[in-house]
Parts: structure tokens; C-alpha cells; sequence
């Protein structure tokens, strides 16, 4: 096992824990059971001794003096294993269990305990002890309890220590278990395979990161795939016109056909096709860098959309179409860049003259929302079928695949024109049913920028 390890820094700490709770509570339990037994020889020794103080009560009632107790003190002192004093009233040693100090006057600086009658006041002597070393038949075997006890805690500690590093090494494999698995998925991931998912099996912490790796893998394959796409849609939409281009100048210079002004048209056309495609490439490259710069002023958006539908009434005419404005006066001057939203107005309009015929109708509305200005374009057209629905703002995607890129366009305008409506703080949606016409609607921010010329002094 690697010491870098995360299996072994954390069956180290486990460990480290582990030990340092048993050896707490095996520290504080022999702590506390030698205070017991300390508790317990202190209460055998105070029994013991009021029971001498007793007796000798009794004996100097019976007695009259303390005449003859010199011999009793000797026998107790050597029951109990205690060194014994007896002084009479005057302070006078009676009794002394080793012979020592008999008639000396005795003024130890411990209490002794006093020896009266049941009625009387003065007492007739003191009594004094001092354990020679805590012995006898109770303290030794309550010292082999303690013995015993201590051994039993030793050795349940180191059992409860081993057997706790076990079930703590057994959960850290099993909780690194999904962590390896998922280091793994991330090397293969960082390698090129972007298939590589790991599974969620549990909850918690790593449940959460397991699932968004997966998310982010599921993210960077569809990334790639419409990277793939991208470059196989662009390679598409450019081999039409250059191939075309390509035939006339072959033909040309083969003397097939004559530069003609019908030939220059046609290669002019062809031009101008491949001039937008690589115009719109750029655009839609700098919208998803997040590098589009945007010249704002305060625009009277009437007025905008007044010049959007004049200058598309013509086409709309000719075709049948009848074009509508429905704009209230006095909407507020808005902060955008004249020529991003024009070309934003001219999209879904050209858009909705493309999927309407004869007879149908287009409809331009703008409204104030709250802190937004809504612009509409809404039509009586096709419409758009559900299936289709959700990928219109896709890039190079066309409804009706069966359309030219004469009439149906190259498939980015929309995607662009979403684009351009999020640069400037807004949002674009779409509504569609098959048969009854479609709805392009998107916001704007009223109050983005600089200060309106209206709040100016």
C-alpha cells in the first residue's frame, strides 16, 4: 500500500482515532476503577475503625480506667496491620501498639478519634491510627480484582482496536471503490474515449460527483458531436456554391459557354451565397466566444420596426402577403445596437415571408412587459411541426429539408439571431402549431446602458 495513498491516509487516521479512543476510555476506566478501590479501602478502614472505638468505649465503661488495654491495642494493631495510639483525657499515652510512647504526653497534628461514653459529654481518651500498608484478605483480593479488571480492559481494547482498524480499512476500500472507478473514467475520458460513464449506485457525496462526471461527459460528447457536425454541415453548405462557381469558371475557360452577363449574374450570386455563408459563420463564432461587441445607442424601437416592414413590404407584396405593424406609440428608447437588432428584425421577418404563401398574413407587435420590450413576428403560414420545433435555433438546421438554399437560406440566421437578442440581456422563443403559423418572440432590456437622453438635464 502506497503511503500517498488516500486508502492509507485514511485507514492512518482511522487508526490514529481509534487508538486514541480506546486509550482514553481504557485510561479513564482504570482511573476509575482504582478510585473505587480507593473508595472501598477507605470505607473497610473507617468500619474498621469505628468498631475499635466502640469496643473501647465499652471497655472503659466496664473498666472504669484504661488499665489492661495496652495488651488489646498490641492484638488489634497487628489484625489490622495499624500502627495504634489510646491517650487518656489528659493527652496521656495508655496504649501503644508498639511499645514506644507509653506516658508520654502525645499532641499529634492529625485528629484522632474520641472515645465517650453514650451520655457523656468529656471524652474518655482518643484513639489514633495509622495504616502500616493496605493488606489482609478483603484488599488482597479486591487488588486481584483490580488486577484482573485492568488485564480484561487491556485486552478488550487491543481486540476492540483491531477488530475497528478492520471494519475501518473494509469501508475505506469500499468507499474508494467508486473513486478508483471514477480516477479511471476521468484518465480513459482525458485519453480521447468520451463513452466512458460511471455508475451511481448510492447516494451521498460521491453519488453527486459520480453523476456529474457523467453529466459532463454526456456534455463534452454532445460538444463534439456538434463540432462534427458543424464541420461536416460547413463543408456541406460551402461545396454548393464553390462547386458551382467552379463549373461556370471551368466552362468558361473550356469555352463551353460565353462570360455573358447571365454567366457573371450567376457567379455573382454565387458569390454573394458564399460571402453570407462565411459572414454568418463569423458571427455565429464570435457569438459563441462570447467576442461579439455591440455599438449601443438609444433607439426609438417604432421607428425601427417601421423601417424593418417598409423595407420588406415590397417582397411581402408580390408574394401576396400582407404585412401588419402593431406598434403603440410612445414605446421608451431602448439601449441596443442599431444594426445587431435590425438584423435581428430583418431574419425572423424574411423567415416568416419565406414560410408564408399567398393569402396568409405577417404580423409585427411590440409591447411593454414589465422591464422588457417585447417584438413579435408572428405569421399564418406552415408553421412548424413538433418534431421540429425544438432545433430551429440549431445552426445550419431546416424544417423543410426539401427547400433550396435559394429560398429557405443556409440555416444560421436563426441561430444568430438568438444569439445576438442574448448578447444584448434578452431572450428568444418560438411558437408553432402545423397548418396555423408561427410566433418569434424576444426581449429586450428597457433600462440597459447608459443613462436614457430622456433622464439627461
Amino acid at each position: 500500500m502506497k503511503t500517498d495513498s488516500l486508502l492509507f491516509r485514511l485507514l492512518a487516521g482511522f487508526t490514529i482515532i481509534i487508538i486514541i479512543t480506546v486509550g482514553a476510555v481504557f485510561f479513564f476506566l482504570s482511573q476509575s476503577t482504582s478510585a473505587e478501590f480507593e473508595r472501598f479501602q477507605q470505607g473497610i478502614e473507617t468500619r474498621r475503625a469505628d468498631g475499635l472505638q466502640f469496643q473501647l468505649s465499652n471497655y472503659y465503661l466496664h473498666s472504669g480506667s484504661w488499665e489492661g488495654a495496652q495488651p488489646y491495642i498490641v492484638q488489634m494493631a497487628d489484625i489490622y496491620e495499624w500502627r495504634i495510639l489510646l491517650t487518656d483525657s489528659e493527652g496521656i499515652v495508655v496504649a501503644d501498639s508498639e511499645s514506644s510512647l507509653m506516658g508520654q504526653h502525645h499532641e499529634p497534628e492529625e485528629k484522632g478519634l474520641s472515645i465517650r461514653g453514650p451520655f457523656e459529654k468529656l471524652p474518655f481518651g482518643t484513639l489514633y491510627f495509622t495504616p502500616y500498608a493496605r493488606a489482609g484478605a478483603e484488599v488482597a483480593l479486591l487488588a486481584s480484582m483490580v488486577t484482573r479488571i485492568g488485564g480484561l480492559l487491556l485486552w478488550s481494547c487491543l481486540v476492540a482496536t483491531a477488530v475497528a482498524v478492520g471494519v475501518a480499512y473494509i469501508i475505506s476500500r469500499r468507499t474508494l471503490t467508486p473513486v478508483r472507478e471514477l480516477t479511471g473514467a476521468v484518465r480513459r475520458l482525458g485519453s480521447g474515449d468520451l463513452s466512458q460513464r460511471v455508475n451511481v449506485t448510492s447516494g451521498g457525496e460521491i453519488a453527486g460527483l459520480s453523476a456529474a462526471f457523467n453529466t459532463m461527459a454526456d456534455d463534452l460528447q454532445k460538444s463534439q458531436q456538434a463540432q462534427k457536425n458543424m464541420i461536416a454541415d460547413t463543408a456541406h453548405e460551402l461545396r454548393t456554391p464553390l462547386t458551382n462557381i467552379r463549373g461556370y469558371v471551368e466552362a468558361i475557360r473550356d469555352h463551353v459557354i460565353e462570360p455573358d452577363e447571365e454567366a457573371i449574374a450567376t457567379l455573382d450570386e454565387e458569390s454573394s451565397l458564399l460571402s453570407r455563408l462565411v459572414d454568418g459563420l463569423q458571427d455565429l463564432s464570435l457569438l459563441e466566444a462570447g467576442q461579439v461587441s455591440l455599438e449601443r445607442q438609444w433607439e426609438d424601437p417604432s421607428e425601427l420596426i417601421l423601417q424593418t416592414v417598409n423595407a420588406a413590404r415590397a417582397g411581402a407584396t408580390a408574394k401576396g402577403v400582407e404585412l401588419i405593424t402593431a406598434a403603440p406609440e410612445g414605446l421608451p428608447l431602448i439601449s441596443i445596437d442599431h444594426h445587431r437588432i435590425g438584423q435581428v428584425l430583418r431574419n425572423l421577418l424574411n423567415n416568416a415571408l419565406t414560410h408564408t404563401n399567398r393569402g396568409d398574413t405577417v404580423t409585427m407587435i411590440a409591447a411593454v412587459e414589465g422591464e422588457m420590450l417585447n417584438i413579435t413576428v408572428e405569421d399564418t403560414g406552415e408553421g412548424i411541426s413538433a418534431d421540429d420545433l425544438p432545433h430551429v435555433f440549431e445552426r445550419f438546421y431546416r424544417a423543410d429539408k426539401s427547400r433550396s438554399r435559394a429560398t429557405g437560406g443556409h440555416g444560421l440566421g436563426l441561430t444568430i439571431s438568438k444569439g445576438l437578442v442574448e448578447a444584448h440581456g434578452g431572450r428568444m422563443t418560438v411558437e408553432s402549431d402545423p397548418g396555423e403559423g408561427s410566433r418569434f418572440s424576444f426581449t429586450i432590456p428597457i433600462h440597459t446602458g447608459t443613462t436614457s437622453p430622456t433622464d439627461e438635464p
